[in-house]
């Protein structure tokens, strides 16, 4: 007998058959281009956002630079105040801070490290820069002056320490000299300026003109109560190689132990690689207050008027500072080597390090 009946619950062979070969395939290849575009779209977005936040960086750090060494240049040759007469008793000429009154700045242009022996580690190719200053961020006022005794006697308390080099003006007149040894009876409100005492030390207690280093009591000078009495900011701009051999810039300031002037090496911010500075040059006779041109350091006293170097450098008026800031070494961040313009040359690095140029000019105030 034939059976009949309906098919509609049998499977098509074919129904349960997988995926071929080439079906596989072609999922594979359009699942790995997937893959592919979403990596490189996520490392180029990576490589932007490092690159951003390098040159942030790069920018925060030379704004902080320039700010700090324009505070410094604008207040090249502060005293206190104007004066008519300058007196300077430290023992040492040669000393890197000695002449307030006539060397308050000085460049140094490359290949510096014979002029500036106490400088480690100065950097190939960059100049460097000094600049004395009385510290107005704090004075104190004289009460009384004793030459005879080399004491000055202050309205108030202060902090300065034994061996720190010191201002005192009473805006006819300063005098620049050396703290020497502690009243023990009144160490808080007494400055010394006696003789054969620390580092430089002083030549003379005479704060009087001429400077009379062969006379201990030298020339005397009395300031009157109301005079007043700065530290004295000295500093020296560079640039080095850091702990972790980051390119910075560094300060080399003055400070105070054992009864000795010493000097101190700061880092200020990481990132700078090179330091150029150009100096504005008032050539007009007579001296007319104006720039007309910018030179080198090594050029200044070919170019600038005076009988000496003190009086050529002091017809510099204004700085003009250029700094190479670059990435770090872990910050590749461009996808080839970039070439750059500073100091005059274009120049393409050896890596894909990020670099950007900053430049700014100072006025000197005090010489406007």
């Amino acid at each position: 007998m034939r059976l009949s009946g309906s098919r509609s619950g049998l499977r098509s062979p074919s129904a349960g058959r997988g995926l071929s070969l080439v079906e596989l395939m072609v999922a594979l290849a359009i699942g790995t281009m997937i893959i592919l575009t979403i990596g490189n779209l996520y490392l180029g977005a990576s490589r932007v956002y490092r690159g951003l936040e390098a040159s942030s960086r790069m920018q925060e750090s030379a704004r902080f630079a320039i700010e700090r060494i324009t505070h410094d240049l604008r207040m090249a040759g502060f005293a206190g105040c104007s004066t008519g007469t300058f007196a300077n008793v430290l023992n040492d000429p040669q000393y890197w801070a000695h002449d307030l009154a006539g060397y308050p700045l000085r460049g140094y242009e490359q290949g510096i490290a014979d002029l500036l022996p106490q400088l480690a580690g100065l950097a190939t190719g960059s100049d460097a820069l000094t600049v004395l200053r009385a510290d107005n961020s704090h004075d104190h006022i004289v009460e009384d002056h004793q030459p005879s005794s080399a004491q000055l006697q202050l309205v108030n308390t202060h902090d300065f320490k034994q061996g720190e080099l010191l201002v005192v003006t009473d805006c006819n007149h300063a005098a620049l000299f050396q703290m020497t040894n502690v009243n023990q009876n009144n160490t808080v409100r007494t400055v010394n300026h006696n003789t054969g005492q620390g580092t430089p030390g002083n030549c003379t207690k005479g704060f009087g003109l001429p400077v009379a280093c062969s006379d201990v009591n030298g020339t005397p000078y009395q300031f009157a109560p109301g005079s007043r009495i700065y530290r004295l900011n000295a500093v020296t701009y560079y640039v080095a190689d850091n702990a972790a051999r980051e390119p910075a810039l560094f300060v080399q300031k003055l400070t105070a132990a054992g009864g000795n002037s010493l000097t101190k090496a700061e880092e200020i911010i990481e990132g700078v690689q090179n330091m150029q500075l150009r100096y504005g040059v008032d050539t007009s006779e007579p001296a007319d207050g104006g720039v007309d041109l910018y030179v080198d350091a090594d050029e200044v006293e070919a170019v600038a008027p005076g009988a000496t170097a003190t009086e050529q450098w002091q017809r510099v008026l204004g700085v003009r500072i250029s700094l190479l800031m670059v990435s770090r070494q872990n910050e590749l961040v461009t996808t080839a080597p970039q070439s750059y313009e500073f100091n005059g040359a274009r120049v393409t690095p050896a890596d894909r390090r990020l670099r950007k140029v900053f430049t700014t000019t100072v006025a000197i105030r005090n010489r406007l």
